[in-house]
């Protein structure tokens, strides 16, 4: 079984950074899904419109243009259960579309259930 790559917990407000093999223009369009059980859970996007979407920030890091920024919101992480979690990362750019391998993480639990 593969590490986890990620790991937050249900309740907290992480910022993740991701860390690509290519730049991220301003008008390059990133959709970020979050996946359980196979289903997405939410979704963050660059310049699109996502299904499922979570109300924390995907956003171009402003020194490096290959690193993105997710912070997620209480309300974000509430909506995942604890356990097994994919992220995956879809780029379309001025010289085409890419999918990434998804990145596997966990999210824990919280003793106290809710907002805080």
């Amino acid at each position: 079984m593969e590490e986890a790559a990620f790991l937050f917990f249900r309740g907290s407000t992480p910022t993740l950074e991701l860390v690509l093999p290519l730049a991220v223009e301003p008008e390059d369009t990133v959709y970020l899904t979050l996946a359980q059980g196979g289903r997405p859970v939410l979704e963050y996007t660059l310049n699109g419109s996502p299904e499922h979407a979570g109300s924390g920030v995907l956003r171009r890091a402003e020194d490096e243009k290959n690193l993105l920024l997710l912070t997620m919101s209480q309300s974000d992480t509430l909506a995942l259960e604890s356990g097994d979690t994919e992220l995956q990362l879809r780029l379309k750019n001025a010289v085409g579309a890419d999918t990434f391998q998804p990145l596997r993480g966990c999210v824990g639990p919280a003793r106290k259930e809710g907002l805080i």
